[in-house]
């Protein structure tokens, strides 16, 4: 398809990726969607960071990149930007260190059509590739709900159809509660695939790793519980207490990890949760 072409008509989906520090794995997240069973896609890429990545719309017509940014606005002011700048009907988020199976898009989008929003299974792995945990369990077969969302301790990701007046808020774990609303929004369940695999990897230095984002945690989670209460988010009254009770299911896991983290600077969050340690109860 002509550049020109590709200008006027609208795709399926919108891949949207935050790019800070990517150059070293961006390459493969592209990949991933480049190698997609659903072809009717355009991704847009938005830098966070003075340096260009427009060398990367080289590779495919359908890949955009936005200008650079002076200094780094966080991912959810990145995304917003990738997202005003969207042409899609659809929406699917991909991390920049991230990627996904071929039929990730030919798995959820026909879902998402029928419902608005629809989720895969998400596959953590470390930067060797090994699997450290599932969300959800890999024997999980049924909708997504607020309980599942409960149990994750990490992002669900998916399709969700595309509503310009929708923004990601910019705070600690903006991406949950986007994922969130859009559940709200489908009703408070969702289509589920286990098939299509979003496999996030966990970098070294990531911000887990760090004393700093486990010492706000809990006071992050507290802002979200507010905000959902308060009615700041896209989260209607009547899910109001099952979005809240995330969070509050999030707090319990890491105030655990955080007292074993304490003891042991080696342990990973995610393969913590994996472990004998076990998930509290979800009310």
């Amino acid at each position: 398809m002509r550049e020109a072409e590709q200008e006027q008509r609208q795709p399926d989906v919108s891949v949207i990726i935050a790019a800070f520090q990517a150059r070293d794995f961006i390459d493969t997240a592209l990949a991933s969607v480049l190698a997609q069973q659903h072809q009717d896609f355009e991704i847009v890429v938005a830098p966070d960071e003075p340096d260009d990545y427009q060398s990367l719309a080289q590779r495919d017509p359908r890949i955009r990149v936005l200008a650079p940014v002076a200094v780094p606005t966080g991912p959810a002011k990145a995304r917003n930007r990738a997202t005003a700048a969207a042409r899609g009907r659809f929406i699917a988020v991909l991390d920049a260190d991230d990627c996904w199976s071929p039929n990730y898009l030919s798995r959820l989008l026909p879902l998402a059509e029928r419902h608005g929003t629809a989720y895969g299974r998400t596959a953590i792995s470390d930067w060797q590739g090994r699997e450290l945990r599932s969300i959800p369990a890999r024997d999980h077969q049924a909708t997504i709900g607020f309980h599942e969302f409960a149990a994750a301790y990490g992002s669900l990701h998916g399709v969700t159809r595309l509503d310009p007046g929708r923004q990601w808020q910019d705070l600690l774990a903006e991406d949950v509660l986007y994922d969130l609303e859009s559940l709200a929004l489908a009703g408070g369940a969702a289509p589920y695939a286990s098939d299509a695999v979003y496999t996030l990897r966990i970098r070294p230095q990531s911000l887990s790793h760090s004393d700093h984002f486990i010492q706000r945690i809990d006071a992050g989670y507290e802002q979200l519980i507010g905000l959902i209460r308060g009615g700041a988010t896209a989260i209607a009254k009547p899910h109001f207490e099952p979005a809240a009770a995330v969070f509050h299911s999030w707090q319990q896991m890491n105030a655990k990890f955080a007292a074993a983290w304490q003891a042991d600077r080696s342990i990973e969050f995610h393969a913590f949760v994996a472990g004998s340690a076990g998930a509290p109860a979800v009310e």
